[in-house]
């Protein structure tokens, strides 16, 4: 008889889960300040743009945006959509991410999307 790396079925998918649950937990950290490394380049820690999205309303030009919320972690190449990412990665964590949509340099729609891994926010 061969012996089992795990004893149980449904053990080896049991700690797969463990693992990714835990580097899901995990963020980038600044090795001085202790501070989490924010994804992509904003000017903001997401909290803080989260809080500032409650002011956001429909028709704010991109300057206005740019004014509240700091710079976007992502932009799309034609500028149109810009999303405002946690510091860290939702994988078994919920997560959720700032979506806005430009049309002509004015806001048209802002949400927050649940973010799922390979889906285009």
């Amino acid at each position: 008889m061969r012996p089992h790396l795990f004893p149980r079925r449904g053990a080896g998918l049991a700690l797969l889960l463990i693992l990714l649950g835990l580097s899901g937990a995990c963020v980038t950290s600044d090795a001085t300040t202790g501070q989490p490394i924010p994804r992509g380049n904003p000017k903001y820690p997401f909290a803080k743009a989260e809080k500032a999205a409650e002011e956001l309303t429909t028709g704010m030009t991109r300057a206005r945006v740019l004014l509240l919320l700091g710079s976007p972690a992502e932009m799309s190449e034609t500028g149109d959509v810009w999303i405002y990412l946690p510091e860290r990665y939702g994988i078994l964590i919920p997560a959720k991410a700032l979506r806005l949509e430009f049309k002509a340099n004015e806001l048209v729609k802002h949400d927050f999307q649940a973010i799922v891994l390979g889906a285009r926010l």
